[in-house]
């Protein structure tokens, strides 16, 4: 048995134990075959056209699927929006539900009328099912369900605008609220599940306590310059593999969930990236300058022309390689706070993205597939972690092992801060894109401008160069063998065709 299939078992047991039964809702689930409606809601339509939702959830019995298979509904125009005008309706509702409906696919369009009725079949192999309603000549629409709609929501809203919006009903039937109580009680988030699989993850975070072995302890010390080079060229791959790989790729897709015009969604995700790219040099100024006042403050006679001029290299030094020492404490502090400081925040972003990922993961497409999507993250986490540590460990950051491990760790953190922010409230797709292109922006700005350079040491050979080209191709392989994993969760577009697998879904 593998880990997954362990790890998955005993949630699922937990889940059967916890429900106390398999039974679901006593309202006709599984047969549909209602004569009439549970739920009525009355709405503004000012727009010609909306979208139903219809998605899997979280059942009872511990199982991702939709509460029925299929669910009737009528759906009248009515000329105002009161309590009035859907009690009128609801004489009419009634009787459209004793009608023998029409049959409606995933993508096709319901339109408004009397002595009509129509069975919605939601679409078995994908999360989440839409619908048009042909709103034209419309002001108002009152909806009639054989299921309250709250029972299909996961991550959307049942009824949007053509702008995306949410549309909340104005007047709906008076067992609404008691319904929407108990279907809120019996679906309980995976908080334990979530939780335990981000703090899985997390624990990756100490995986550079490998190099504490003695060999690799005296190799990195006897040969501190090749070893480093070998190291940054790993370091390099991982980086930016998981920057083009995974980053900035879905980046791409989860931003357009917010934006249509291909406009908006370039100018924010190249913003962000180059924001995410800038802040490793943001941090080196902010922190010299920090060093500057610090140094002018002293009485112990230091010149502040040295202070200024802080970034000049050493005498004897023919070359900027990475690793030479500045002749002040504010110029060292800099460089090391840009390096320092990008790789924990690009780590830290990275990090709550992966947290907020695996928590839509469990939440909507059931424990299974969340295991699967931790899984496949720490998968991907230990090379980034090791290049991470390299990095932090090397001869600029020069943090010492257990303080990088530490810093590593803390850092990591944010995986768990993820979780916790799914479960407790909605993150739109399009501030998990934003985020993602930022720290996206971060790995590039260190792979291209810290770990490449050290390469081109004049120092090294011509093996040692070979040797780290090499080690930076199995860097971007060992962040690349994800994607031969990389499950989706998705929704399919609105007319009814399967869905880009990287929109608006759940990701690893």
């Amino acid at each position: 048995m593998t880990l997954h299939q362990l790890f998955s078992t005993i949630v699922q047991l937990a889940l059967v134990f916890a429900s106390g039964s398999d039974d679901q809702h006593d309202h006709g689930h599984g047969n549909s075959t209602s004569s009439t409606f549970e739920w009525g809601g009355i709405f503004k339509t000012p727009e010609d056209n909306y979208l139903w939702t219809a998605q899997k959830t979280v059942q009872p019995d511990g199982h991702v699927k939709y509460a029925d298979p299929k669910m009737k509904m009528v759906v009248l125009k009515v000329t105002s929006a009161t309590d009035a005008a859907l009690d009128a309706a609801k004489e009419e509702a009634t009787h459209g539900f004793e009608k023998t409906c029409k049959e409606v696919e995933a993508g096709e369009s319901i339109a408004p009328a009397e002595d009509a009725c129509f069975e919605l079949h939601f679409k078995e192999s994908w999360w989440q099912t839409l619908f048009n309603i042909d709103a034209a000549g419309s002001d108002y629409l009152a909806i009639f369900a054989e299921h309250f709609p709250t029972e299909f929501e996961n991550t959307a809203h049942y009824l949007k605008d053509d702008h995306g919006h949410d549309v909340e009903p104005v007047h709906t039937t008076a067992e609404e609220h008691k319904e929407s109580t108990a279907s809120t009680a019996d679906d309980p988030k995976p908080w334990g599940a979530a939780i335990g699989a981000a703090i899985c993850v997390n624990l990756v975070t100490l995986s550079g306590v490998v190099f504490a072995v003695p060999i690799f302890r005296k190799i990195a010390k006897t040969h501190a310059v090749q070893f480093e080079a070998i190291m940054s060229g790993f370091a390099a791959g991982a980086l930016l593999a998981c920057a083009f790989f995974l980053l900035l790729f879905e980046s791409t897709h989860l931003i357009a969930t917010g934006h249509t015009k291909e406009v908006d969604q370039i100018w924010r995700w190249g913003s962000m990236i180059l924001a995410g790219f800038l802040l490793p040099a943001l941090i080196q100024l902010v922190s010299h300058e920090v060093g500057v006042l610090i140094g002018r403050g002293k009485s112990d006679g230091e010149n502040p022309a040295e202070v200024v001029d802080a970034e000049k290299p050493a005498e004897g030094v023919d070359s900027p390689d990475v690793g030479i020492k500045l002749e002040t404490s504010a110029g060292t502090m800099s460089v090391r706070s840009r390096l320092i400081g990008g790789v924990l925040i690009g780590d830290f972003f990275h990090n709550l993205c992966d947290g907020i990922f695996i928590g839509l993961a469990f939440t909507g497409c059931g424990d299974s597939f969340g295991w699967t999507v931790a899984l496949s993250t720490i998968i991907h986490e230990v090379s980034q972690e090791l290049a991470d540590y390299a990095i932090l460990t090397g001869s600029v950051a020069k943090l010492s092992p257990v303080f990088a491990l530490t810093c590593n760790f803390v850092s990591g953190l944010s995986v768990i801060l993820g979780a916790i922010i799914t479960l407790s409230s909605e993150v739109s797709d399009e501030s998990n894109g934003l985020l993602l292109a930022f720290g996206g922006g971060v790995y590039l700005h260190l792979a291209a401008t810290e770990c490449m350079p050290r390469i081109y040491n004049h120092e090294l050979s011509r093996r040692v160069r070979a040797i780290s080209l090499l080690m930076f191709v199995i860097g971007a392989i060992a962040i690349g063998l994800i994607l031969l994993d990389h499950e989706h969760c998705v929704p399919p577009n609105p007319d009814g065709t399967a869905a880009d697998p990287h929109a608006g879904h759940n990701h690893r």
